[in-house]
């Protein structure tokens, strides 16, 4: 990830520049076009001034005197004058020369204004070509050029302006007598300019590279943070099978040791369930007939929490198998009702029917389906205090093919927050060794895993000290899914 990262970051900064390159390019483009203009401006107007102020005192000398040969005028006093006349004239401008030309284009004068910046003596025009095309317009043009050697052997930056000096003739048509060549020295501005771009551009790079800089730290940081949670990760999951494989021996070893325990268990319940009824002989001690029936009680019960926990062992392997046919839930609710109702006498706890009129057949394992709702009536009951009420109802759902059935209590309840502790195994609200309700926590656990390998869905709501309502919805018939052998009943 990294190395593509420092490929990103060479390319944006490789892209900065070339963008920073272009900018500076265009800037200086505008840059050129703006100091031309301005200087051609301020050229054209001192120009003008300068023909008004000077040129107008001398043209009446100098114009004829133009008119022949030019070469014999260095030494005319009026032309000496002229151009005395226009240096002190410009003195107080950034000009570094000022050159007047007849109107046929012969140089009839070159002035420098500046001691500092002069122009070589052997250079009269910094670009004869751009003169001498310039001398054939009627109106002002100007150059900028970069790089031209002064006296002082400096290099300048210079505008050349070329101005046509406009009369009217005998037929009041315009015409020039002749043309002011002004070269302003523009150095400074452009430097500025120019030193003003570099750091705009320079500034732009710098402020890219810090940027992508940010960027390649946040990565690096980034991709530590990353790493580090990749290894975590690694962690967890090898955390994770290492606990479902511990889940699974776990699993393993209850269905197992369930098995072991089922066997002398049944024998335990076999033989004291023949000496509680006297089918060999009477034992004539009401003692120990009760204390037999106690016997066959309590193995009874120890039975049944083993096949919960060996039940619950297969559904968590993904070996449960389920037999199923066609059952009437309605007449098994009833059943059930039935099965239960001595331990709600005892209890004084009203089991209240209140199912529809409505058979409801559906395909499922009736073993496993009477087994839920034992679990759920017997559960109801068990929690519930004297003098309250344990009711059962069901509904159907055409549009999704489903049957609920709800049991309802009156009872303790549970505390929301206490109720995913209640559904987890081997889990009760009540863990303490003083519990006043015996039983593995299983109840609920099994009855929940087995309404889901069913594919159907279990939903308990619950309030301290109001009661518990669950509700159980099962498809009308059951269909082979992940989880769950599904095998037909014979």
């Amino acid at each position: 990830m990294f190395a593509y990262l420092r490929i990103f970051f060479i390319i944006s900064l490789l892209t900065s520049l070339a963008l920073a390159g272009a900018g500076g390019f265009y800037y200086r483009t505008l840059s050129t076009e703006r100091i031309t203009q301005l200087a051609q401006v301020t050229n054209t107007s001192l120009a003008q001034a300068y023909i008004n102020a000077v040129w107008q005192q001398y043209r009446q000398v100098v114009v004829p005197l133009a008119a022949g040969d030019v070469s014999q005028l260095g030494n005319n006093a009026q032309v000496v004058e002229l151009a005395q006349s226009t240096a002190r004239y410009f003195q107080q401008v950034s000009l570094t020369r000022i050159n007047i030309y007849t109107a046929k284009g012969a140089l009839l004068m070159a002035t420098s204004i500046s001691n500092e910046r002069k122009l070589p003596d052997s250079v009269t025009s910094p670009d004869t070509a751009f003169a001498a095309a310039q001398l054939r317009s009627t109106t002002p043009n100007s150059i900028l050029l970069h790089g031209v050697t002064l006296k002082n052997g400096q290099p300048a930056s210079l505008v050349q302006t070329m101005f046509p000096i406009m009369v009217a003739g005998a037929d009041n048509a315009m015409a020039a007598e002749g043309f002011i060549e002004v070269i302003h020295d523009v150095t400074v501005t452009w430097q500025e300019m120019m030193q003003f771009s570099y750091y705009a551009m320079g500034s732009v790079v710098g402020l890219v590279f810090l940027l992508l800089l940010i960027i390649m730290v946040a990565a690096k940081r980034a991709e530590g943070i990353i790493a580090r949670q990749h290894e975590a990760n690694l962690e967890l999951t090898a955390a994770a099978a290492a606990a479902h494989e511990e889940n699974q021996e776990k699993s393993q070893f209850l269905a197992n040791i369930s098995h072991e325990l089922r066997t002398p268990l049944n024998a335990i319940i076999g033989f004291s369930d023949i000496i509680k009824n006297e089918i060999i002989n009477p034992m004539n001690n009401e003692t120990y007939t009760r204390y037999i029936t106690d016997i066959n009680s309590a193995g009874i019960h120890l039975l049944s929490l083993i096949n919960d926990i060996l039940d619950y062992s297969k559904a968590e392997a993904g070996k449960l198998e389920m037999e199923v046919s066609e059952i009437n839930a309605s007449k098994l609710v009833q059943n059930c009702m039935r099965l239960v109702q001595p331990r709600a006498e005892a209890g004084n706890v009203t089991l209240a029917d209140r199912m529809p009129k409505e058979q409801f057949v559906i395909v499922n394992d009736g073993k496993k389906f009477k087994q839920i709702l034992l679990n759920l009536l017997s559960n109801a009951v068990k929690f519930t205090p004297a003098g309250g009420e344990v009711s059962v109802t069901a509904w159907s759902n055409v549009t999704e093919d489903t049957v609920s059935f709800e049991v309802q209590d009156t009872g303790i309840g549970i505390a929301p927050k206490d109720i995913s502790r209640a559904m987890s195994a081997f889990g009760q609200v009540d863990n303490s060794l003083q519990r006043r309700y015996e039983g593995t926590g299983l109840g609920l656990p099994l009855t929940k895993k087995f309404v889901e390998l069913m594919g159907g869905k279990f939903v308990i709501t619950s309030e301290v000290n109001v009661g518990t309502k669950i509700t159980i919805t099962v498809p009308r018939e059951l269909k082979p899914h992940h989880g769950v052998i599904i095998k037909q009943a014979s």
